[in-house]
């Protein structure tokens, strides 16, 4: 009976023994793992708040000359243009070339463009003129008023594009005037409906 006990208790005693030194040998790996990660993170924040420290750091000298009533010309300028530099480093958006860009997108939107029959009068606010392009380049108003400022009210170019759309029409939108205007074609030239108009007097 002892024979049987003794091998079993040594048996017994022996996996403890193994299962401790595997538990003891684990969680000093595990240990060693998480320290690593925390000293990781940790190194990363550092950094992080080295990096804002010294982002913010011409922020201050500028905001302190400008505190204690100093001329714009005290301020260093290498810490301005250091700064100018991060910043663009960083990929930091340039609101006033943005600002800028958008204007002079505005600009050219502002400008005369042919629309589709469909859009014209898709407006209320919008007015709605007819003009009238005739065979010798003239284009008229309504009352059969010479345009003048072909360019800045319906652009030179709209005039190029009859056959677009309709054969006879060209349909123009002027966001700057609030105008849509519908340019008809007439074979004939301005000479001779102003001949059939009576107290006019005649133009080529």
């Amino acid at each position: 009976m002892n024979n049987k006990v003794i091998p079993f208790l040594t048996f017994v005693l022996g996996a403890a023994a193994g299962s401790f030194v595997t538990w003891h040998y684990l969680k000093d790996v595990y240990e060693q793992i998480a320290q690593e990660e925390i000293d990781s993170v940790k190194e990363v924040f550092l950094k992080r708040e080295r990096e804002l420290s010294e982002d913010e750091e011409p922020k201050r000298k500028i905001a302190a000359c400008y505190e204690n009533g100093e001329s714009k010309a005290v301020v260093d300028k290498k810490e301005i243009a250091k700064y100018a530099e991060r910043i663009q480093k960083e990929g930091y958006t340039n609101y006033s070339d943005v600002a800028s860009e958008k204007k002079e997108t505005k600009k050219a939107e502002s400008k005369p463009y042919v629309i589709s029959p469909e859009e014209f009068g898709e407006f209320e606010e919008y007015e709605k003129v007819s003009l009238t392009y005739y065979s010798n380049n003239i284009l008229a108003d309504e009352n059969d008023e010479v345009i003048e400022d072909v360019e800045e009210t319906i652009g030179v170019d709209s005039l190029t594009h009859f056959g677009e759309y309709e054969d006879d029409s060209v349909f123009v939108r002027n966001d700057s005037r609030k105008c849509d205007y519908e340019i008809l074609l007439d074979q004939r030239s301005y000479a001779e409906v102003v001949k059939q108009m009576p107290h006019r007097v005649e133009e080529e």
